[in-house]
């Protein structure tokens, strides 16, 4: 019973809902621009993009890494174990969940550029939905609360983080149950991602839903990019300042052995 209903709150447990709750809040102050002007994309861009995915997703995980918790790669289910398994079954799933789909509707035209734009975004947002929401929130709920609670609490965050650009919070909410039950079948996180998170994501958002169509358009794909670049950029020289720091250790050590 104790790894399903579980009672130890920590500071992490804290950490984990103060960041989800200014996730949250970063997504609700989206609200007022969501129109097609410059001011609108510019505020939508830094808020969604710069501080949320980037910020929050990549920024925020990985010093939490460094500085809290250096087992957090694979608690979050970033890891080695069952990774031919997860990554059979995302196909699965994801055969699956696309047969549905088509079975109930065929979409026209929809290997479009502005769909590729749009699925640039999407698959990008992804990744912080992976990291920060499937990852570090449900391993902190699980940690904290037990494996049931971690799977409702989760759902929620994934649901009212939507909230300034896809308010379809009962039917997000499903969506987040689904993906966080599939999760724990193998508990790695190739079993969602990238292809049945992707089919479930994309058709969600590009076919079914009509806050597709603020994206269909060559500034998110470059929004996307950039984002993309600034991750890169991050690590890089995240990795860059480790190698130094050891660098030096093993240079003071030198001395030290010398003197």
């Amino acid at each position: 019973m104790n790894r399903f209903f579980r009672w130890k709150v920590t500071k992490e447990t804290g950490i984990a809902f103060a960041a989800g709750l200014a996730m949250i809040a970063l997504s609700l102050l989206m609200l007022p621009f969501g129109g097609t002007s410059m001011r609108d994309t510019i505020v939508s861009f830094v808020l969604r993009d710069v501080c949320m995915i980037f910020g929050l997703g990549v920024v925020f995980v990985t010093v939490l890494h460094d500085k809290i918790c250096p087992d957090l790669w694979s608690e979050m289910g970033l890891s080695k174990k069952k990774w031919k398994l997860s990554l059979i079954l995302d196909v699965i799933f994801a055969a699956g969940l696309l047969a549905v789909f088509l079975k109930e509707q065929i979409p026209e035209n929809i290997l479009s550029v502005s769909n590729l734009y749009a699925a640039v975004y999407i698959l990008t947002a992804g990744i912080f939905e992976m990291l920060f929401i499937y990852g570090f929130l449900r391993m902190s709920f699980e940690k904290a609360f037990g494996i049931v609670p971690a799977i409702l609490l989760t759902s929620a965050f994934y649901s009212f983080h939507h909230a300034g650009f896809q308010p379809e919070f009962l039917h997000l909410f499903l969506v987040g149950l689904m993906y966080c039950s599939v999760f724990y079948i193998t508990k790695n996180l190739l079993i969602m991602f990238p292809f049945f998170w992707a089919v479930g994501a994309l058709w969600d958002v590009i076919v079914s839903s009509e806050a597709g169509e603020g994206i269909k358009n060559a500034e998110s794909f470059i929004m996307a990019l950039a984002i993309l670049l600034l991750s890169a950029g991050w690590i890089f020289f995240r990795k860059r300042r480790k190698q130094h720091a050891v660098q030096n250790i093993h240079s003071h050590h030198g001395d030290a052995v010398q003197g």
